[in-house]
């Protein structure tokens, strides 16, 4: 690991410093030591602070310390806990749960315990959960149901919520915030259950102690063949392994929402409810359902052309290209494809064929080449989620189902470090540093 030290010349005072490096990473609170000159500073320059990083969109900043997720986005890799996605292919999500949050791959008995547990606190849901999803109409969008869902479920353990108990409960105490864990992701299964079923227009099936959590997921939601009340085997087979590729990627938006709504020591499922809306944006998990919905407005392959010069000219935006961690391929986009095609028969679907279109004229267009913007796992997984049943608005849900044992790892990281600090992160004033003399008359009309 190198360690070494940067040195700095502030030109404003012909002051020297050495700020320590470690893991390739300063401190932002090491160059709070450069001050700029007390003589004719702008007092907006914060003297007492010292310097300050701007870091709008935090392109460039760490903000916690992991050994869960490693990504080389110019080798195109992808590591959790060291494991490559290859010898993950065959994991179900008990064996990522327990991978993630608890730090190793399960024992056959440790996999079988989880399994258990899991089925055991999906089939015991307040009845009054299914009551608030049900005051919805069903045309509503799944993901304002599943928040309220959620809601009404920690409303019934008031208990658990650290502000109604008096204080914090899971900070240190890695026993309740395991237990809390488990109830979560129990939790957020049965809601997306509940909240599929209610749009679909069928009755609730609820989840058994028999069947691992994506078949009682997929059961809940009404994914299953008609004549065997089953889930289809091979459906059900490329939705667990897309959700190996996708369990965790760093702090991605969902997974830092969640980091900072445990930075005030909260349950974890008001930080999932954190993780749902942030992830709800079309920049995010919302990317899939937009994209779905932009290509329906392309129609047909002989409009590629045109929609892509728009895009070129900033008149349209095309999601699910590009990403902020790969300068080449994401590694996710070949598995997805490989199933998306020889498994899931997606060239049957006229929508893909505009998307493998858009996927091959890009590819060779000097426009997407000079800015390295490649196909990421959105662009084919909106068409991978929809072959297997789940409805276009499904999808975010159907995504975060997926990188919940990320998000529930980093918070357990989060409540088992020795000091958790409140995000409290700073702003570069632009405004008056004096008391405006005179006051404006307010206006008579609003």
């Amino acid at each position: 690991m190198s360690h070494g030290a940067l040195h700095i010349r502030d030109s404003r005072t012909s002051r020297e410093y050495e700020i320590p490096i470690r893991r390739n990473t300063v401190l932002a609170t090491d160059l709070k030591q450069i001050k700029a000159s007390p003589v004719g500073a702008d007092r907006a320059d914060k003297v007492g602070d010292g310097l300050r990083v701007f870091d709008p969109g935090l392109k460039n900043t760490c903000v916690v310390e992991t050994n869960m997720t490693y990504t080389d986005g110019h080798r195109g890799l992808l590591l959790f806990r060291g494991y490559a996605l290859e010898q993950l292919w065959q994991a179900e999500f008990e064996d990522m749960l327990h991978l993630l949050v608890w730090g190793k791959y399960p024992t056959p008995s440790q996999r079988e315990a989880l399994r258990l547990t899991l089925a055991t606190l999906m089939s015991t849901t307040p009845k009054h959960v299914a009551e608030v999803i049900e005051t919805f109409p069903p045309t509503s969008p799944p993901m304002p149901m599943i928040v309220a869902g959620l809601s009404a479920y920690l409303a019934h353990h008031a208990d658990s919520i650290p502000a109604c108990a008096g204080g914090n409960i899971y900070h240190g105490n890695p026993e309740q915030t395991d237990r809390a864990i488990l109830r979560t992701a129990a939790a957020y299964a049965v809601v997306m259950g509940m909240a599929a079923s209610h749009r679909r227009g069928i009755a609730f099936t609820p989840a058994t102690t028999d069947n691992t959590y994506f078949e009682n997921l997929f059961i809940m939601m009404g994914l299953v063949e008609p004549y065997t009340g089953r889930p289809d085997p091979v459906k059900l087979s490329c939705f667990r392994r897309f959700a190996a590729l996708n369990s965790e990627h760093g702090m991605a938006l969902s997974s830092f929402a969640m980091v900072v709504t445990a930075s005030s020591l909260t349950d974890p499922i008001s930080g999932l409810i954190s993780s749902l809306v942030a992830a709800y944006g079309p920049l995010h998990f919302g990317a899939p359902e937009a994209e779905y919905k932009t290509i329906q407005a392309v129609g047909s392959v002989d409009q590629v052309p045109a929609f892509l010069e728009e895009v070129k000219s900033g008149k349209r935006r095309l999601f699910g290209y590009g990403h902020r961690t790969y300068t080449t391929i994401d590694p996710r986009v070949k598995p997805i494809k490989d199933m998306l095609f020889s498994e899931l028969d997606g060239d049957s679907d006229p929508l893909v064929k505009v998307a493998r279109e858009i996927d091959r004229l890009s590819s060779t267009d000097e426009y997407f080449i000079k800015r390295k913007l490649h196909a990421n796992a959105d662009f084919y997984g909106t068409f991978f989620f929809n072959r297997l049943g789940f409805q276009p608005e499904e999808i975010p849900v159907a995504m975060v189902a997926q990188r919940l044992v990320g998000i529930l790892a980093h918070y357990r990281e989060s409540m088992l470090k020795n000091k958790i600090r409140l995000f409290r992160p700073t702003h570069v004033y632009t405004g008056e540093t004096e008391p405006v003399l005179e006051m404006t008359a307010p206006s008579a009309k609003l």
